[in-house]
């Protein structure tokens, strides 16, 4: 069973940890803020695994490198069409993230709209769509088309 912790970032935000069983290893999602993720890791006495990111804003990727000293050699997922010069495997459409670490598998969808690249992760019973969608409607549109983003949610 995989759980997902949501770890507060700035003021209204949220960092997605993902554990599975007693592995002691973590998956994080959009990562915008490395202290957070880094006190929470070293508080339940996780090590980070892998890095998962679905588009390129600052909001999602500004703790990427911060762990990623913390943690050398983890892989960083993300979307192929995205300017983020951190990613270490970049995604599309139909490709699969195994995370043996957490025993999860998602599936990439292409979910452009709040930006040109944007993916999503798909799988276990969970999405994580960044921008995409939130509890209250839509994501905003920032250097995607509403076009896009209509047609995103609607697949």
């Amino acid at each position: 069973m995989i759980d997902v912790i949501p770890i507060p970032a700035f003021d209204d935000n949220y960092i997605w940890c993902l554990t599975g069983g007693d592995s002691g290893v973590a998956v994080v999602v959009d990562p915008g803020d490395a202290d957070p993720v880094l006190e929470y890791l070293s508080d339940q006495g996780l090590v980070l695994g892998a890095i998962l990111v679905t588009h390129k804003h600052g909001d999602h990727v500004g703790g990427v490198r911060e762990l990623l000293e913390a943690f050398p050699g983890i892989p960083v997922y993300g979307p192929s069409n995205e300017p983020i010069s951190s990613l270490t495997v970049r995604l599309g459409a139909g490709d699969t993230v195994e995370l043996a670490g957490i025993g999860a598998q998602f599936e990439v969808m292409d979910v452009p709209g709040h930006t040109e690249g944007h993916i999503a992760y798909f799988g276990n019973g969970m999405l994580f769509c960044g921008d995409t969608l939130f509890a209250a409607g839509c994501g905003r549109v920032v250097s995607g088309t509403h076009e896009q983003l209509h047609h995103s949610l609607m697949a």
